[in-house]
């Protein structure tokens, strides 16, 4: 392997690294691994801004963590494929997130969540 091909290699880890050291990117990782939603919803699970969801939303997107769908006029985020360039990062994060099960902000969003899929589940019912 040659050396710059090496360098590269490393800066993307660290770059990878780098990108999954934000504790609000891994509650989005650990949200979309639930279902798709959208920035509005992401907005109420998360409790955060708008713009910092969406932020944190383009940064997944462009290390291919996060991919997108447009539906009725609506965007929907989910993870992406997991053969997706990223394969081993897989159970890495799965294990993390089932070591942070019992942490009150992990706890806080499963609630939230819940609300919106019922909200989301009623208002399909109703229409």
């Amino acid at each position: 392997m040659q050396v710059s091909t090496i360098v590269d290699v490393i800066s993307g880890t660290a770059d990878l690294f780098r990108l999954l050291g934000d504790p609000t990117r891994l509650r989005l990782l650990r949200v979309l691994g639930r279902d798709r939603f959208n920035v509005s919803e992401l907005t109420g699970i998360l409790a955060l801004a708008q713009s910092g969801v969406s932020r944190h939303l383009g940064l997944l997107k462009d290390a291919g963590l996060v991919a997108e769908e447009r539906e009725a006029g609506y965007v929907y985020y989910r993870l992406a494929d997991r053969a997706n360039g990223h394969a081993s990062l897989w159970p890495l994060l799965d294990a993390q997130f089932a070591e942070s099960n019992a942490d009150r902000a992990v706890q806080a969003d499963g609630a939230r969540l819940q609300e919106v899929l019922r909200l989301r589940h009623e208002n399909f019912d109703t229409h």
